[in-house]
């Protein structure tokens, strides 16, 4: 046997995969996932950038976001399940490469309707690679679960260091070149992908799936698409427009509900929702993704609009921001094997909500080294929380529909998340700053408030559950 390093090493490494195929298998899936969310931090730090080019209003940046995660997140909901169809490596491969064009045409985009195309590709690119990312790597260690585990907290770990470089990579790349170099960046490492993917990556079974539900999958994205263009465009919205929008949106979600209790496989199984702890999961990853999201497009904009910081100062004032939330992320697997997933988001709670509070301050405004105390302990909270969720749902409702459980709170909080960006985004249409942070001050509170009182009304609920 080739040298192992202590990792490896005691996670168990055999000789039917060496060291280094280990790493290269590492190197194939990790790359995806930090592509995916390097796009996610790098983007929100060019948007003034963006907004100079073209010459458009917040609404539209708001779009330029949102369209990459509506698709991401509707289609996360079949890009796993399809992966088992015809398998995980296949699609693995389609993934990249989906992404690689589409960043590319986001480079070169003239126009906007161009660029939000492009961006909607780009999503569509991302929901593939993320699932059968992990999916490779379960499916080639599939007797060994300590080394699977070890390889999946290196896979989280690569998406956490993509959300600390890419303000880097952003404030870098703006200060000395141009915007659109944010989206080349991603074609070397999409194509190191490729290639790693195709050469030493095995070949996945391919297994019999589920049926695709592709109508409750578009009812659900026009569900959400409705709602966001009401929010991000009330505004210039004729007041006809708007109650076809609210009539379009009740008649999709109707209807959604309609498909999915009639298919056999439904996208959204609606009988899970009955279960109290999903729920729970359910709603948690709702707000935490929703403020998480909110608070970095806001701050990307207010940190260059309101406090005059250069490309390159916003995207360093982001590191200490992002870093006690990699700490805490890291911290929570460990919290978690001590004593359990519900305790460890109630370790995050203490930290997140008073944190929203004090950063929903309004004397805070004006100056970054006033707030950062506060985006740390919120962060450092927040951290906690995301890998939690998906270990109560899975508790909740059982491994063997683990896969749609996972599919399930991921579209939950890509979703939650773009309309975290749509709210937040309103605020940074004030024509002070007094008043935008004051605006950002109430959701914020607003958020905190939910919170606790759904600890309450869930504790109530499970006290009553047990007795």
């Amino acid at each position: 046997m080739s040298e192992t390093p202590t990792a490896f090493a005691t996670a168990g490494v055999n000789d039917k995969m060496r060291t280094w195929q280990l790493v290269l298998l590492m190197a194939a899936t990790s790359l995806g996932y930090f592509v995916v969310q390097l796009d996610v931090s790098i983007v929100n730090l060019s948007l003034p950038a963006i907004q100079q080019y073209f010459q458009i209003d917040v609404a539209m940046l708001q779009w330029i976001v949102n369209t990459y995660t509506l698709s991401f997140s509707v289609v996360l909901l079949s890009a796993g399940v399809l992966g088992d169809r015809y398998g995980s490596k296949n699609f693995l491969l389609l993934g990249y490469a989906t992404f690689c064009v589409a960043s590319l045409a986001c480079g070169i985009a003239p126009t906007v309707p161009t660029m939000l195309l492009a961006r909607f590709v780009q999503g569509i690119g991302a929901a593939i690679i993320v699932p059968n990312s992990l999916a490779v790597i379960n499916w080639s260690l599939p007797d060994n679960k300590s080394l699977r585990l070890t390889l999946v907290s290196i896979w989280m770990a690569f998406g956490g260091a993509a959300l600390t470089c890419g303000p880097i990579f952003g404030g870098v790349i703006n200060s000395i070149a141009n915007w659109r170099y944010i989206f080349f960046i991603n074609l070397p490492v999409c194509a190191l992908g490729i290639f790693l993917t195709a050469r030493y990556v095995r070949a996945t079974p391919v297994r019999q799936a589920r049926k695709q539900d592709w109508l409750g999958q578009g009812l659900i994205l026009c569900f959400a698409t409705t709602l966001l263009v009401l929010i991000i465009n009330y505004v210039e919205l004729s007041r006809d427009v708007k109650q076809a929008l609210v009539v379009a949106a009740v008649a999709s979600f109707a209807l959604f509900i309609r498909v999915e209790n009639r298919s056999h496989d439904p996208a959204i199984p609606l009988e899970i929702f009955r279960n109290i702890g999903l729920q729970k999961a359910l709603l948690i990853a709702v707000m935490v993704n929703f403020v998480y999201f909110g608070v970095v497009f806001f701050s990307s904009l207010y940190f260059r609009h309101y406090l005059k910081m250069t490309v390159l100062q916003a995207g360093l004032a982001f590191i200490p921001i992002t870093l006690p939330l990699i700490v805490s992320n890291l911290l929570s697997g460990k919290i978690s094997r001590i004593y359990s997933p519900e305790r460890t988001i109630a370790i995050g709670f203490v930290f997140m909500i008073p944190g929203l509070l004090y950063l929903a301050i309004p004397a805070l405004r004006n100056g970054y080294a006033l707030m950062l105390p506060a985006f740390a302990v919120t962060t450092f909270g927040i951290g906690f929380i995301p890998s939690m969720i998906t270990a109560i749902a899975m508790n909740s409702i059982g491994p063997e529909r683990g896969g749609m459980i996972s599919a399930v709170v991921n579209f939950f909080r890509q979703i939650a998340g773009a309309f975290g960006v749509a709210v937040f985004g309103i605020f940074m249409t004030s024509a002070d700053g007094e008043a935008a942070y004051r605006q950002f001050g109430v959701a914020l509170a607003s958020v905190a408030l939910v919170l606790l009182l759904s600890i309450g009304v869930f504790a109530r609920l499970e006290r009553h559950r047990a007795a």
